[in-house]
């Protein structure tokens, strides 16, 4: 019997797409400054577009918050939630903190 794997082949290409584009989108995406909030934010956050679909143009947004411990060692966590008019900050924000 064949184990099964613990997320599709579809999002870990998803998440390779988003390690090797990362790097080549630092400088643009970082966000410092939030509305409502007073003062630079008090850890790092990035945003921006990962393609997923060449042909159709298609794009999945993302949020990047860096591990305040050691992001050196420090798993990953990809969090996949939202939908067509249902934003996934909320969701990023209340659940996982």
């Amino acid at each position: 019997m064949a184990a099964k794997l613990p997320f599709s082949s579809c999002y870990l290409s998803l998440l390779l797409q988003l390690i090797l584009l990362l790097p080549s989108s630092l400088a643009a995406s970082v966000v410092t400054h939030l509305p409502g909030f007073d003062g630079p934010l008090p850890f790092y956050l990035e945003t921006g577009y990962v393609g997923v679909d060449d042909a159709t143009g298609t794009e999945l947004f993302y949020y990047f918050v860096e591990s305040e411990r050691n992001p050196a060692t420090d798993a990953v966590l990809l969090w996949l939630t939202g939908g067509p008019g249902c934003s996934a900050f909320t969701g990023f924000a209340f659940e996982v903190g």
